[in-house]
């Protein structure tokens, strides 16, 4: 794994890692046996200007990024609360995105994508993830060209 102090990623994790909704039971709790439902936050199509990028005319400044990210939640089976503390909101990745976008120079999509992979999986409610990131500006007869990265939380005992 890279060096997390170069990109100023583990800044960018302790400032955006979301808080467990108010309603949402410790991580140390013991399990119940409460059934629980799994939904998806999506972020679709993201697009934006990313220092990123290996050979010499790639380092002097920015690329246009397509991001896509998908995050399975899991939360117990009950109605949902008309409330945003109640829930795990997406917007923890719509500013994990934008401060990844401004932060210092990433080589590989490769090393993006795992960053925002480990962003998606962050919240103790969130078991899986898929990371697209793309390109847009490399191959002139593509849409774009990247990578996919997908992962799920550690099992811890």
């Amino acid at each position: 794994m890279p060096d997390d102090t170069q990109s100023g990623y583990r800044t960018i994790m302790n400032v955006l890692r979301p808080a467990a909704p108010a309603n949402a039971a410790p991580t140390n709790a013991a399990p119940t046996n409460t059934a629980m439902r799994r939904y998806d936050l999506v972020l679709h199509d993201y697009v934006g200007d990313f220092r990123i990028g290996v050979w010499d005319h790639e380092k002097t400044g920015t690329q246009r990024v397509r991001v896509n990210l998908a995050v399975t939640v899991e939360v117990p089976n009950r109605p949902f609360v008309d409330d945003l503390d109640a829930v795990v909101s997406y917007e923890y990745l719509i500013h994990g995105v934008e401060a990844f976008a401004r932060s210092p120079h990433i080589q590989l999509l490769e090393v993006l994508a795992e960053k925002l992979l480990a962003l998606c999986l962050s919240p103790p409610q969130a078991v899986s993830a898929r990371v697209q990131v793309e390109k847009l500006e490399i191959v002139p007869r593509a849409t774009g060209v990247g990578v996919v990265l997908t992962g799920t939380r550690a099992v811890t005992q």
